[in-house]
């Protein structure tokens, strides 16, 4: 049986993976009372087995092995949603097709901080922009902001950025701050300045800041889980996203 959440409480059963840290730091952040913010819980036999988050369309499965994924599939395809993340060894039980598929990667530790000055505030609209210049599809600035700020308000999110001359040249979030578990990403860098090694110290300090829980990070491609192995993360798996 598959049920709104109605009390932050019944979320308590997730594990801690990337999947339950955005379930979990959406519901944080917004509650059960927005139209355009809902939770489910699915339970066999009593016990809770999935969760499901869907916020502006965009859903996030957590499942398990006891999941009833064929009541799962029909449940989502019946509410609907514009696109859907989940773990991609689940894709075949959920009769989904991934659309974009890389790697996960957990943070181990020790990874070398950053030793200039770190800025945990900063115009968002050049964020924006420094994300869209680095190839992040992130919508119109004002759904943009609105997210954000939703999430940085209710400390559900947070953010590191530098600067060099001035100027904006890097930034790294940390997207959802869950129950259990924390995603890192949004990590960028100005073009005129990669190489300096300000994206993996910037990625590396917030990993290292937010190590109280497991910290999580989807690769938005294949080749950048190198790139991360060298700040202390290892490949745990895969994250797919299927949009309509």
């Amino acid at each position: 049986m598959i049920s709104l959440v109605t009390d932050k409480n019944e979320m308590f059963f997730l594990p801690s993976d990337p999947y339950a840290a955005r379930i979990t730091a959406l519901l944080d952040t917004y509650g059960t009372e927005r139209s355009f913010a809902m939770f489910w819980v699915q339970r066999v036999d009593k016990l809770p087995v999935a969760a499901i988050g869907r916020v502006d369309g965009n859903m996030t499965l957590c499942c398990t092995e006891n999941t009833d994924f064929e009541e799962l599939s029909c449940f989502i395809n019946t509410v609907g949603f514009s696109s859907v993340t989940f773990d991609v060894q689940f894709a075949e039980r959920l009769g989904i097709t991934p659309q974009k598929i890389s790697y996960t990667v957990k943070y181990k530790g020790n990874a070398e901080r950053y030793n200039g000055e770190l800025l945990f505030d900063y115009d968002k609209k050049e964020i924006y922009s420094l994300l869209c210049e680095c190839g992040f599809e992130l919508g119109d600035y004002g759904a943009f902001l609105s997210d954000v700020c939703a999430r940085l308000n209710k400390s559900t999110a947070s953010f590191a950025a530098v600067e060099s001359e001035g100027k904006l040249c890097a930034c790294a979030f940390a997207l959802f701050e869950g129950q259990k578990s924390v995603l890192l990403g949004a990590v960028a860098t100005n073009p005129a300045v990669r190489g300096r090694g300000y994206a993996s110290k910037l990625v590396g300090t917030l990993a290292e800041m937010k190590k109280d829980k497991d910290v999580y990070l989807f690769c938005r491609n294949d080749g950048l889980a190198a790139f991360y192995a060298k700040i202390g993360f290892e490949i745990i798996g895969k994250w797919a996203v299927y949009s309509v």
